[in-house]
């Protein structure tokens, strides 16, 4: 078992790595693209609501003060709208042991999760292997709707799960996406199987739909994308990780999953 110095030791790594990765710390985001899509999500704009209602009733105001509750960042008046915005890494190095506990839960009670990301790269790496220490540590990994076809604006698209993880794909190529759409019918198949789903873990639309129907999350949220900052504030998503979720080296994820995995192993 590892001893309290050697977790602290790893969790001091851990906060280096996200500072000089950028994952946290000074991030890529710039200023004006968070501002807006704070008005965006006020809006109501599906797209980045993630298929979470109710989000058009907050003002952008009320947005950037919850980003700034939750990513330690607020513009400041005359900065550039190039600029880089920041995400604090002590409370992401929070919400990551919150997110141990819930997934060292999962393992323990053998409950029913899904994976889903809407990242090609990025994130949708770290799921993969949250996923692997989840099925190792007991949980049971659904995969509904595998290979369900849907058109989405026009465009044939499917549901593929790829080292368990739910993604959308055209066959040969894994898109990006923040529709909700893929997830409300993945659900709507799990539920035709009679497959309760205990949790999701996932991003994008793929955890906005699922907080959207009661299911707890344990979603990841980058600076600029603030639909599931909300669900999280409203009770509706139970750990939402701000981070940076497409750096340009998919590799520096391995680190955070390495930290969540040796732990869930460890409470396991």
């Amino acid at each position: 078992m590892p001893t309290q110095l050697d977790q602290e030791t790893a969790r001091d790594e851990l906060r280096d790595h996200l500072i000089t990765t950028r994952i946290a710390g000074s991030v890529q985001t710039p200023i004006g693209d968070v501002l807006r899509k704070a008005q965006i999500v006020a809006a109501g704009t599906p797209e980045h609501s993630f298929g979470l209602s109710g989000l058009d009733a907050y003002s952008p105001e009320e947005i950037l003060a919850e980003v700034e509750r939750q990513f330690g960042w607020a513009p400041t008046p005359g900065e550039p709208p190039g600029g880089p915005t920041y995400i604090d890494p002590d409370l992401l190095l929070a919400e990551l042991d919150r997110a141990v506990e819930r997934l060292a839960t999962a393992a323990r009670e053998g409950q029913r999760v899904l994976l889903a990301s809407g990242h090609p790269t990025g994130v949708m790496a770290m799921h993969q292997q949250v996923g692997m220490a989840l099925r190792e540590g007991g949980a049971k990994l659904l995969h509904p709707g595998d290979g369900l076809r849907l058109e989405l604006d026009g465009m044939a698209r499917q549901v593929r799960y790829v080292l368990e993880v739910a993604v959308l794909t055209s066959g040969a190529n894994i898109y990006h996406t923040h529709d909700a759409r893929p997830m409300q019918q993945v659900l709507d198949r799990a539920d035709e199987a009679g497959q309760a789903v205990d949790l999701v873990v996932g991003d994008h639309g793929w955890a906005g739909a699922a907080a959207e129907r009661g299911i707890d999350v344990v979603g990841v949220a980058d600076i600029n994308d603030p639909a599931l900052v909300m669900a999280k504030a409203e009770g509706r998503a139970g750990v939402v990780l701000g981070m940076d979720d497409n750096v340009p080296l998919p590799r520096h994820y391995d680190r955070v999953a390495d930290y969540l995995t040796r732990r869930i192993a460890a409470a396991g």
